[in-house]
């Protein structure tokens, strides 16, 4: 890091409400230079992010707890540091534990406005932002708010069916997530649009994990596979591979997804697209590598072991390699993006995001053993290797 960002986060953590001696319109103004500076550093699918994905569930969490009762009694009790146990105990009904956690344009004159990079990129249909903010209108944000509802509802326990579930409660005809997807096309070219945006954000995943390691010892003279992307949707992460080593023999990175999905992958012609649905039994055996981006997220512990069976039956034992690229929740200090998403996997789909100990043992009761977890240097999510027990 530069000493000129060291000073200016320097300066950015040295603001506190202390400084401005009670007067309210100097801290509303620098509250409101604060927030110019983020739509300035933020990337647009960032600022697309805490649009669709961290203000529902804000909103959610924020209400589930004034219902629960929380803040007021914790306020009562004085404030003061408390575990997580404590704060369950202050809960009425009780919860369980795993249930507490904008310049979009510039105005230049009265009634006149220019454009910033962020409305520029809602029209530009290539960055996806429009379908990600589509998205969240059509399925996030409705299910976001009735989250607190449908948590009271079924006695503030945690939701794990897939079918009948906070998405399907808040749905008009009650379908589940992906069940809504498959009924409306337009949601599902938006969602599509959303996962490409996503993927596209981040770090790709062979600058985690170096995939040269993989080429040494790889059987690829026989027409063997050397990545299988499971799951992968129109197929950014395996061209991340294809682009790091292009001169791999055709045939040796697979792309797997539904139907409909790969009828719109637009990969290179040495990528093989093969349709596929990965709860049932892996088509393709002996890749040296079987990859999985942001898919094991979407289930709860029972459906993600049977997806990991399937594909580790497909493995070849001491040369196969498992790589699950997902979130990987911290003991502490966990970002406003990690635990959204958690949220927001319990309100959409009856999942959650994992932490250290929790994939240890969805990967061990699957016949796993990690090898290593490898973080992204964006802090979000870590590639997970693993190799069959």
């Amino acid at each position: 890091m530069t000493s000129q960002s060291q000073e200016i986060i320097a300066v950015l953590d040295g603001v506190h409400p202390e400084a401005f001696g009670g007067n309210e319109v100097e801290r509303l103004q620098v509250r409101a230079a604060a927030r110019r500076l983020l739509a300035r550093v933020e990337s647009p699918y960032e600022r697309a992010w805490g649009f669709c994905f961290e203000h529902p569930v804000v909103f959610a969490a924020l209400q589930t707890c004034i219902d629960v009762g929380l803040w007021k009694a914790w306020t009562i009790l004085g404030g003061g540091e408390k575990s997580i146990l404590d704060l369950v105990k202050l809960t009425n009904p009780a919860v369980e534990t795993n249930l507490l956690p904008f310049n979009v344009v510039e105005e230049t004159g009265e009634d006149t406005f220019k454009p910033t990079p962020f409305s520029l990129a809602i029209g530009d249909e290539s960055t996806k932002v429009r379908p990600s903010l589509q998205a969240a209108t059509n399925q996030y944000i409705l299910a976001g708010h009735n989250l607190p509802k449908y948590i009271a509802k079924i006695g503030y326990t945690e939701p794990t069916d897939i079918m009948v579930n906070n998405h399907s409660d808040s749905d008009p005809d009650g379908l589940n997530f992906f069940g809504r997807l498959q009924e409306s096309p337009s949601y599902f070219k938006a969602f599509t649009g959303h996962m490409e945006a996503w993927t596209a954000w981040k770090t790709p995943w062979t600058k985690v994990y170096d995939t040269d390691k993989l080429l040494e010892g790889a059987k690829l003279e026989d027409g063997s596979p050397f990545v299988v992307d499971v799951g992968g949707n129109t197929g950014i992460d395996i061209s991340h591979v294809h682009a790091k080593h292009p001169d791999l023999p055709v045939g040796s990175l697979v792309l797997q997804d539904l139907p409909e999905i790969i009828v719109n992958a637009q990969v290179d012609k040495k990528i093989t697209a093969m349709s596929h649905d990965f709860f049932l039994p892996q088509p393709v055996k002996g890749s040296r590598a079987y990859f999985m981006h942001a898919v094991l997220h979407d289930w709860p512990d029972e459906k993600a072991k049977h997806l990991l069976e399937n594909t580790k039956d497909a493995m070849t034992k001491g040369y196969s390699k498992l790589f699950v690229y997902d979130i990987v929740l911290p003991p502490t200090g966990a970002s406003i993006s990690q635990t959204t998403m958690d949220v927001n996997m319990m309100s959409l789909l009856s999942a959650s995001e994992r932490t250290q100990s929790a994939w240890e043992s969805l990967l061990a009761d699957s016949g796993f053993k990690i090898i290593k977890f490898w973080p992204d240097p964006q802090q979000y999510e870590m590639v997970i290797e693993a190799e069959v027990a």
